[in-house]
């Protein structure tokens, strides 16, 4: 059985894209980059959820924070049955579980972006073709 990946893999590639898209939105002055932009943000949200559905970070911080209150005395015994069970068994019979509803979230995500791309190339032709350029300073400066 191969090793695990360590989430930090995924959350650091997750940050880089999140700075290359940020990158290409806020300097670039072409419409095709800006959408190209717009593109990298979102594959990196989709990195971002898929990471955080394969690993059980919800589950074992809520029971060491269960526990540790029930350490201190501020939970009751019983409180810390009820949750902590569900949080125990949770990760005990699933420890390599990846929710498959992040994955049908992001393929979703992904066949929508595509119909959304498809659209902003079309209008991006029709700017083209109405002003001769695809500068968007340029854009605002000219009038219908």
């Amino acid at each position: 059985m191969a090793l695990p990946v360590s989430p930090t893999v995924y959350l650091v590639g997750a940050a880089i894209l999140y700075g290359v898209g940020l990158y290409c939105v806020t300097t670039k002055r072409n419409v095709i980059k800006l959408v190209i932009g717009i593109e990298i943000l979102v594959a990196a949200a989709h990195l971002n959820f898929i990471a955080f559905s394969a690993y059980r970070w919800f589950t074992q911080w809520a029971l060491d924070i269960f526990s540790f209150f029930s350490s201190m005395g501020i939970t009751d015994n019983l409180t810390l049955t009820l949750f902590g069970s569900y949080f125990i068994t949770a990760n005990l019979y699933t420890p390599l579980y990846v929710d498959p509803l992040a994955h049908v979230i992001v393929i979703i995500s992904i066949v929508l972006g595509g119909c959304v791309v498809a659209i902003a190339l079309s209008f991006i032709m029709n700017l083209y073709k109405h002003y001769g350029t695809l500068d968007s300073e340029k854009m605002r400066k000219l009038k219908w």
